[in-house]
This record gives structure tokens, sequence and C-alpha cells, in this order.
């Protein structure tokens, strides 16, 4: 039998989201597969773009991104419809793309997903011609993301949830028109425009319980939640997987949405804040992005 010959491989990191432990593993774990690697480093999530581009020109056959969920994006955008496989090693606070499909933390099980051939092809979303793996929205979660970013460094998981503790108190509604695939779906005073193509959050809470990254679609909850007692009975929901049953919670699901708000707001991508816009034009990309992973 022919043994398979190991694949050109570059590795994309994050070069203050790694720990040294997590990147000498990696660098054993590729050795022992006998295969001869390059290593690009990058100093903010949104350079991993230009450095897979540069991968790419340079032959990668497989692309290692380690880093967080906006590592992961950025080097997305430049991996969709290429047929180039992306690894990845979670070294995020969130890591929700990892958790999401199941993937492996240990280096060197990740490795074992490179060199095994075991791949899975994903949607993938654009918002105003971004990419996005996860999630992305605008209103409650944004500012969340953003008031926990200062401290996500020293207190991990709990500055999102400190963030939205405080966001649930203060933030106020504004006005905003959905519609999905042409049919209007939505218009009225809202707290948050959430579209997803992974469902999953930390701690296997599933914010869109119908969500699949493999589904041609892409789902949306409108949500109309003020004040902490509405925002924690749907927290409570969701938990529970019973979102649906909240008033205070629109769903839907298409493969495209327009949004459309009252002015220039604050949006976030996979976690990270991507400007400002008063239109947020959603689209789903079916099966454009190959990922190292087992079946699910």
């Amino acid at each position: 039998m022919t043994e398979r010959a190991p694949p050109k491989l570059t590795v994309v990191e994050h070069a203050t989201k790694v720990s040294p432990e997590v990147r000498s593993g990696l660098r054993a774990a590729i050795t022992a597969a006998g295969i001869d690697a390059s290593w690009r480093k990058v100093a903010k999530a949104r350079k991993a773009t230009k450095a897979v581009e540069t991968s790419l020109e340079d032959g990668a056959e497989v692309v290692v991104v380690c880093g967080g969920d906006g590592t992961v994006r950025a080097a997305a955008q430049a991996l969709v419809d290429t047929g180039v496989a992306m690894a990845v090693v979670p070294a995020g606070t969130a890591n929700l793309f990892a958790t999401g499909l199941g993937l492996p933390t240990d280096p060197a099980e990740v490795i074992e997903l490179v060199t095994s051939g075991q791949r899975r092809t994903l949607d993938t979303g654009v918002c105003n011609d971004l990419v996005f793996n996860v999630m992305a929205g605008a209103g409650f979660d944004v500012a969340m993301v953003e008031d926990a970013d200062a401290a996500k460094e020293r207190l991990g998981f709990l500055a999102y949830v400190r963030a939205g503790l405080t966001n649930a108190l203060h933030r106020q509604p504004f006005d905003t028109r959905v519609r999905i695939d042409g049919t209007p779906f939505f218009e009225g005073p809202a707290t948050c425009v959430l579209v997803g193509n992974l469902g999953t959050l930390k701690g296997g809470v599933k914010a869109f319980p119908d969500a699949s990254p493999t589904d041609g679609q892409l789902d949306i909850a409108v949500v109309t939640a003020q004040g902490l007692r509405e925002w924690a009975a749907l927290m409570v929901r969701t938990a529970r997987r019973r979102q649906r049953t909240s008033p205070d919670v629109h769903l839907s699901r298409g493969t495209k949405i327009d949004v459309r708000l009252d002015r220039a707001h604050r949006f976030e991508l996979d976690g990270g804040g991507k400007g400002t816009a008063k239109r947020l034009r959603f689209k789903v990309r079916p099966s454009s992005l190959v990922v190292c992973a087992g079946p699910q």
C-alpha cells in the first residue's frame, strides 16, 4: 500500500494568543509526523488573511491556524472556495468555532486530523463582503464583546458574563427592518440582531437550536428583550433550548438576510468588532470551507 505523502503545511499563528506550551507541542507533533512546515506569525488577528494568501501563493495544501475566533475568521476569508483545508489549534478565550464543531484542542490530535485526511466541507456566512464562520450581529452582542475585550485576558470568559449583565441593564433598543430572501420578516424596536452559521455558544448553549454549517442557510434572531429581567428569562429559555417560546425573540432562517438599522451601529463578526454600518447584508456561501475535522 502506498503511504499518503505529508501535505505541504503552513502554520499561521497569532503571536500573543498562543502559549509556549501549545507552540512547542505543535512543533513536536509536526516533526513527529514527518512534515516540513513553514511558519508565519501575525501580530493581529486581521493580518491572518494576508498571511494565508501568501501561503496559498507558496503552494500550501493545509493551513494550520493557531489563535482565537478572530484569527480563524480572518484565515477563512482567504480560504473560502479554494479547496485548501484549514486546521485549527484553538488559542483564544471563547473558541466558538472549535467548540461548535467539536474540534480537538491538543496539537497532536489536530495534526493527526491533518495527516489522516479527515475533512468536512462547511458553509460560511458573508456580511457586507466579510466572511464569518460562527455568528454576526449588531446591538447587545457587539456591545458585550467590546466591553469584555478590555478584561478578557485577565478574567477570561467571566469578562463576557460581566459585560453581558452590564449591557442587559443599560442597552437601549433601536429601530430595525429585516427581510429574509426578499420577504419582510421584522420591523420595529430591537436590542439585538444576531445571524448564525453555527448555533453553539460556550458551555454547549444553543443560540440557534436548528443551525447547521452544512444546510445552506443562515439562522437569524431578532431580540427585543430589555432590562435584566427579560434578558435573564431569555437566557434561561435558551439554556433549555426553548427560546422559540420566548416573546422576546423572533427566529427564522434563509439564504439572504437584509438588515436595515435606524442609524449606523457597530457590528461584529465571530466576536470581533468590524466598524459601523446602517445596513447589514448577509448571505450564505454553501460548501465553501474545507476543515480538518472528523465526522460529527
